[in-house]
């Protein structure tokens, strides 16, 4: 059987499969759904300095071939966190990277230092490329980036994600400043912007008018953002995440060069897909004779397969 086991961090996971930031919420309530044993690790909900409601109904919109979502980053916020949520986290059987937003450096920093106090957590996701909150995002601005990834770095014992839009700034020179910064790695992509209108009312449907657009729709967008962030970074830890949703775009995000397949649209549509991903990849390295993923992640630049 091939070996789907992956080690970054200084970590093994046994599974390149994560369960992206959102649709998973904080892991447990999918406990009935998912063998996590077959998942690599589990991306928590955004957490806040303080509680967020997140923003009005309605927040969801289907779309062709994916959903236009609008929550607004809704969480209980990093006290109530620390109470409720992290004991039933760190009782499930996988890793678990924190994903962490805040306005400003220095909410970011004590953010930081609240998840330091905490312990058993294997990594760190800065959202600094949520399209559903107001103002501007700071994953477009790369010096904007830089900054964020300092304030976390500097209180930090846990290594440092980045969680870049792909749709807005310059991707490569955020990725460039992040990883200067001291990131150990960047997640690409965020839902990208986009927006549908009620036929009927004439108004767009969601209250912000504009949401965040996921599922298979954006595949070849992230695949595009994944592929040309391994090229220029060659050593940089990639979560590649946007429109995954069946084995061949799982193959083709690591061919792209992702060291790990982020699950989050397609959780919504099928809970059991990241487990049933996991099992499909071992099988079609079987079926082609490779012993490890890590014979199929980056392959694409490297001239693909070699046939004799």
């Amino acid at each position: 059987m091939a070996d789907l086991t992956v080690r970054r961090l200084g970590t093994l996971f046994t599974t390149p499969v994560v369960l992206s930031s959102g649709p998973a919420g904080f892991g447990y309530e999918l406990a009935e759904a998912l063998d996590f044993r077959q998942i690599g690790a589990i991306t928590t909900k955004t957490i806040t300095l303080e509680p967020k409601t997140g923003n009005p109904q309605p927040r969801l919109v289907d779309c062709p071939s994916g959903a236009l979502n609008s929550i607004g980053l809704e969480n209980p916020g990093i006290a109530a966190f620390k109470r409720t949520v992290h004991p039933k986290i760190i009782e499930l059987p996988l890793r678990r990277i924190v994903s962490l937003a805040a306005s400003t450096y220095d909410d970011m920093s004590r953010l930081v230092a609240h998840i330091h106090a905490l312990s058993g957590h294997d990594a760190l996701e800065l959202n600094l490329s949520c399209p559903n909150v107001g103002g501007q995002i700071p994953g477009a601005d790369a010096t904007e980036v830089e900054q964020f990834v300092r304030a976390a770095v500097a209180e930090a014992t846990l290594p440092v994600l980045v969680k870049l839009p792909g749709d807005s700034g310059n991707l490569l020179r955020s990725c460039e400043r992040a990883l200067t910064a001291g990131a150990a790695g960047v997640t690409l992509i965020n839902s990208v912007r986009g927006l549908r209108i009620d036929w009927s009312s004439g108004r767009p449907f969601l209250s912000r008018e504009y949401g965040g657009l996921s599922g298979p729709a954006i595949l070849p967008i992230s695949l595009a953002r994944v592929f040309e962030a391994r090229r220029a970074f060659p050593e940089a830890l990639i979560i590649g995440m946007g429109g995954v949703s069946d084995l061949g775009s799982a193959l083709e995000m690591l061919m792209a060069g992702a060291d790990f397949i982020g699950i989050g649209f397609g959780l919504m549509v099928d809970p059991q897909l990241p487990e049933r991903l996991a099992c499909a990849l071992s099988g079609w390295l079987d079926q082609h004779d490779l012993s490890s993923v890590e014979d199929v992640i980056g392959i694409a630049h490297s001239g693909g397969f070699h046939v004799h």
